[in-house]
């Protein structure tokens, strides 16, 4: 997650150190498959995200049939329940630890502005 972005209703706004930005927590949703545009071996790739999300909270993960789980960003939540009135959220106990990574475009800007300053 970028740093520096803004937080957008519904999401709740954070004071400044009141957030690891660092250290998010991937949260699992359960959309209708009706719902997504799904390309590519996407339950495949998703499959050790809800494997570790099951094994840290301790049971299996029930997915309603017709549905597949989306990973998000746990700050998204307010957003995704906002955005998509089908969708289910599932329990923070079903959620995974993730370490924040910079956007390269960010980055590449970044140093072009740096570049730029300091020609």
């Amino acid at each position: 997650m970028h740093k520096i972005r803004r937080f957008v209703p519904p999401m709740p706004s954070l004071a400044p150190g009141s957030y690891d930005l660092y250290s998010p927590r991937v949260r699992l949703a359960a959309l209708p498959l009706q719902s997504l545009y799904v390309t590519g071996d996407f339950e495949v790739l998703t499959k050790p995200i809800l494997n570790a999300a099951a094994r840290n909270a301790g049971k299996a993960l029930d997915i309603p049939q017709d549905h597949i789980i989306v990973p998000v960003h746990e700050l998204q939540v307010p957003h995704i329940l906002d955005k998509f009135k089908e969708a289910i959220v599932y329990e923070d106990e079903f959620s995974v630890p993730a370490r924040a990574q910079q956007s390269i475009r960010y980055l590449i800007w970044l140093f072009l502005m740096t570049s730029e300053s300091s020609a």
